[in-house]
Formats: C-alpha cells, sequence, structure tokens
C-alpha cells in the first residue's frame, strides 16, 4: 500500500519529487529561520527538522534509497565523491537517461534480467560502473513491449551519458562533475546527517 502511494506521488507530479505545498512552504521558512540565526547548531529541533526533511527529499529523487546503504557509501566517500558513486549506479543512469519511467522500473528490469552491461547480464541493480561501460535492454524485453519509451523525466540530457533511444543502448562517457537534481534540498544537511 504504502509503495502504491508513493509511486503514485511520483507520476503525479510529471517528475522525481515534490512535495506538498505545505510541507515546501514549511521547510523554506524553517530554512530561512535556520540561516538568520547566527551559530545556530543544527542538532538542536529546528536543525533536526531540517536535516530529516531535506534527507527526505534527497532519498525520494534516488528512489527511496536506505538510509543505511548511503551511510554505507557516505563512509566510503567525501562530499564529492559521495554523489558522483550515486549518479554511477546501474539503476539511477537508466532511469536518468530516460529508456525508464521511475527507479522502481529501473530496477525491476534488473531483477529480471532485462539488462546487459558489457554484454553480460546484471543482477544488481547498485551496481557502480565505470567510463566506457555500456549498458542495454535486452530484445526480448523490448518486442514484448507495447507503447513506446517514455518520455523524457528530465529536462536536461545528462551530458555523462551517449544514449541510443532506436537500439535502447547507452554508453556511459565519464564520471559527472555537475548534478542536476528537480527537487530543492539543502544539500549541507543531508550530507552533515549521513557522516554523523
Amino acid at each position: 500500500m504504502r509503495r502504491r502511494k508513493l509511486f503514485k506521488l511520483f507520476t503525479d507530479a510529471g517528475c522525481v519529487f515534490v512535495a506538498d505545498k505545505k510541507g515546501q512552504r514549511g521547510m523554506l521558512r524553517a530554512q530561512d529561520r535556520h540561516r538568520s540565526l547566527p551559530g545556530y547548531q543544527w542538532k538542536d529541533t529546528l536543525g533536526f527538522k531540517l536535516f530529516f526533511l531535506n534527507l527526505r527529499i534527497f532519498r525520494a529523487i534516488y528512489g527511496f534509497i536506505k538510509k543505511k546503504t548511503l551511510r554505507r557509501i557516505a563512509k566510503k566517500s567525501n562530499r564529492v565523491s559521495f554523489l558522483r558513486e550515486l549518479e554511477s549506479r546501474v539503476d539511477i543512469i537508466l532511469w536518468r537517461s530516460g529508456l525508464v519511467p521511475n527507479i522502481w522500473k529501473a530496477r525491476q528490469l534488473v531483477r529480471h534480467g532485462h539488462l546487459r552491461l558489457n554484454k553480460i547480464k546484471v543482477s544488481e541493480s547498485g551496481l557502480i560502473l565505470n567510463p566506457g561501460d555500456i549498458l542495454e535492454l535486452s530484445r526480448d524485453y523490448m518486442k514484448s513491449q507495447e507503447y513506446p519509451l517514455t518520455k523524457k523525466i528530465f529536462a536536461k540530457k545528462p551530458e555523462h551519458l551517449e544514449i541510443d533511444y532506436g537500439s535502447h543502448r547507452l554508453v556511459y562517457l565519464y564520471h559527472p562533475e555537475k548534478f542536476w537534481y528537480p527537487g530543492r534540498f539543502d544539500y549541507d544537511y543531508v550530507w552533515k546527517g549521513l557522516i554523523v
């Protein structure tokens, strides 16, 4: 039941994550209050609320990855390499490319064996890609689909991917330096919350 509600929230929004208006206003007010108070520690109630809301938006953008997984990745990396590692996961790349409508569909394709990485079947959605890797959807899966490819979810085409929509193949060119997100959140609060 919960997953259906989250999925409906994602699809109705037309993008990855859009909080309801009340939640957005509350988060922006809390951020403004927090920034206007000099030397205010982030661990107080207001800071905790900001951490919680920003982490929720961040997790929603990445398909509600478990906090445990995010913390494991954060321990091994610094601020920038953490985002690079998230952006080079198989499920995230498939979703950002526009070949699948959402992250759950990307993970389902991986679980059912419809995805190949350098002509080898992928069995784990959290697999990290290296520059030059080629991902392609299986032809059997594409033949079984009655609808054309999904419309692009993101307004900006990822620069670090070369996508061929005709053959349902993409090439991971390099690790991205710039990140674009459809939702607003403060990354400082997310990072502080993950490394504590």
